[in-house]
């Protein structure tokens, strides 16, 4: 069980990391297209400006004069060869050097890179003249307006400094954390839920063919406890007359043959017990009442060790099936191979609870088998028939009770049944 249960863990973490990779793939895919995008603006807001000078002096009254230059752009600047500033309009660094990463677009005139400004909420665009800066177009033989900021200033400049606001890309950003940890943990909790939906399967699996394995023992077993009885009847009857006809030294032999006979009779009728209706007819039983005279005929004597009761210990409980439960506990006790005398019942009633403990004095729990000592025919005595406890745990149960055996400190077991006290 131990085995399947961290295999399973094992697949489900192998699952997670498999869909989390793929996750981080199509959000990378996502962040490049996005990037894409606001690299392709920034070029065109950079072709805008630089056309802008067939018509104004420079980047600044080109950026002042049209209003989507001036709703994007936050700085321009030009530096010469050692990073100072030759020109600039808006806010641009007082001074910069050559960036150390850079990414050659296809034409081969220029170097760019791009960098995010997270705290500007923009993206920067450097761009490296490798060569002249191409002049901008002319509409006719008539040279631009910002032919002397060409020719003086943007000629001599080495590093070209764009600066522009993104705000669309920087929402897809916050937006993308966001996207990315949700999907993170629908991906966990979709793994989860199907290991589960697998381990519940599994286990529905498991239980359906151990019930069909049931169905198939009970109905064996009931033919078979119901085919015992006659052949019984008919020994009983048989030793009954070769004890009145056989000598005194046969009679030893006799008592054999009727101990056995009593103890297939027994093992009939606990088998019948076990496959009756757990449930019963559920009816207000005095447990006390009862106890006392199981006791009573088992063991020859009153109850005297019942404490704590106070008043009624009343439960809703098939009385037959209370006695039957008693019974078996208080037989698996005298059987213990313990004294009868280290033999106690003990009943109390606390918090709505009708508790019932019987104790013994004799070998303990089996080591290593305790979470067997519920299941049919299990048994560890060479005589017992391993149902005893099987009954009790389907008739405390049917009255939606507790059951459980632990050992008792100074030796031996004790057997617990806790009951729903019953209402007035």
């Amino acid at each position: 069980m131990k085995k399947r249960r961290s295999l399973s863990i094992a697949v489900a973490l192998v699952l997670f990391v498999a869909l989390s990779g793929l996750n981080v793939l199509v959000f990378r895919g996502l962040s490049d297209s996005r990037r894409l995008v606001s690299q392709n603006e920034m070029e065109r807001t950079f072709s805008t400006l630089l056309a802008g000078l067939r018509f104004y002096e420079d980047f600044g009254s080109a950026i002042e004069a049209t209003p989507d230059l001036a709703s994007t752009v936050l700085g321009v600047g030009l530096y010469d060869h050692v990073g100072a500033l030759l020109y600039h309009w808006g806010e641009v660094p007082e001074s910069y050097s050559r960036p150390p990463l850079v990414e050659n677009s296809v034409r081969q005139d220029m170097a760019r890179t791009y960098l995010d400004n997270a705290k500007n909420g923009s993206a920067v665009l450097l761009l490296e003249p490798l060569g002249d800066v191409p002049p901008p177009p002319r509409d006719s033989d008539h040279a631009p307006r910002g032919s002397s900021f060409m020719s003086e200033t943007l000629s001599k400049a080495r590093l070209i400094y764009l600066e522009v606001r993104q705000p669309q890309y920087w929402r897809w950003i916050r937006l993308r954390a966001v996207l990315f940890s949700v999907t993170e943990i629908v991906l966990a909790a979709l793994v989860l839920f199907v290991r589960l939906l697998l381990v519940r399967n599994r286990d529905y699996r498991r239980r359906i063919e151990q019930q069909k394995n049931l169905v198939t023992l009970g109905t064996a077993a009931s033919t078979l406890a119901h085919e015992i009885k006659n052949p019984l009847l008919s020994i009983r009857l048989q030793v009954s007359i070769l004890a009145r006809t056989t000598p005194d030294t046969s009679k030893r032999e006799i008592e054999i043959i009727e101990s056995e006979v009593e103890r297939l009779s027994q093992l009939s009728n606990r088998v019948n017990d076990f496959l009756r209706d757990p449930a019963g007819i559920p009816a207000r039983t005095d447990v006390l009442a009862v106890a006392g005279e199981v006791n009573l005929r088992m063991r020859g004597k009153a109850l005297e060790d019942a404490a704590g009761a106070g008043g009624s210990s009343a439960v809703m409980i098939d009385p037959e099936r209370l006695r039957s439960i008693l019974e078996n506990l208080l037989r698996n006790a005298l059987e213990s191979g313990g004294a009868d005398d280290g033999v106690e019942i003990w009943i109390a009633r606390a918090n709505g609870v009708v508790g019932i403990e019987v104790l013994d004095r004799g070998k303990g729990l089996p080591a290593g088998e305790r979470e067997r000592i519920f299941d049919p025919f299990f048994t560890t005595k060479s005589r017992g028939t391993g149902i005893g406890l099987a009954i009790c745990s389907k008739f405390v149960a049917a009255a939606k009770g507790t059951i459980s055996v632990e050992d008792r400190e100074g030796g031996g077991v004790r057997a617990r049944v806790e009951l729903p006290e019953a209402g007035l």
